[in-house]
């Protein structure tokens, strides 16, 4: 259900806090789109780094994220709040299990 006062044609700016697939927002464009609106882009604050901007382009849908995963670890590494090891598993878990390459 879409609330709010509207008008067929107007478009939307989808904000999100996290992307992973992709696929929450691709289920929010749909249920925008059956009201009348366009979704065409959105403003993510964390990318996970698994294949959503991969999954979203493909759907024709642009994304922009604040951060990304990779990003934060290196923040976190160059604080001293993890070690260079933590980092790196964490980085190629996520390389590994990117759902969308």
């Amino acid at each position: 259900m879409v609330e709010g006062i509207f008008e067929e044609g107007e478009i939307c700016l989808i904000i999100e806090d996290v992307i992973t697939t992709g696929g929450s927002i691709l289920e929010t464009v749909d249920i925008l789109q059956k009201a009348g609106l366009k979704a065409t882009d959105g403003v993510v604050l964390l990318d996970r780094q698994q294949g959503g901007h991969i999954n979203l382009a493909n759907n024709n849908f642009n994304i922009k994220s604040v951060f990304n995963i990779s990003e934060i670890l290196h923040l976190l590494e160059k604080a001293g709040d993890i070690d260079h090891e933590t980092a790196e598993k964490t980085l190629l878990f996520i390389d590994e299990n990117k759902l969308f390459k």
